[in-house]
């Protein structure tokens, strides 16, 4: 069985993940069938690395410090939507910013 291919900013329900989740993984990277994802959480504190989805079927705030690598393959899941090109553009600045070089 072949998994469909998701693409960078689609919202997913994942079977064993309480909460719906953001696809920030590039979508060359998501044909493995395998992604690196965010929580997307009703109630946050915003800040840098916690971004609030704008104008989006999924309300929340976006952890961008909680990626995980998640196995399409073996896990139940379903598309819920996807999210608009200004809030991806807003977590992946989140999440580069986690890996940048910084001199102390």
């Amino acid at each position: 069985m072949v998994t469909p291919v998701v693409e960078q900013g689609d919202l997913l329900r994942v079977g064993g993940i309480k909460w719906p989740v953001i696809i920030v993984s590039n979508s060359f990277f998501n044909e493995s069938g395998r992604v690196v994802a965010c929580p997307i959480l009703p109630d946050a504190v915003e800040g840098p690395l916690h971004i609030r989805l704008k104008d989006c079927p999924v309300e929340g705030y976006v952890l961008c410090e909680q990626m995980r690598y998640i196995d399409l393959k073996v896990r139940r899941w379903f598309k819920l939507s996807a999210t608009h090109y200004f809030d991806i553009m807003d977590i992946s600045d989140a999440v580069m910013g986690i890996f940048d070089w910084q001199q102390l």
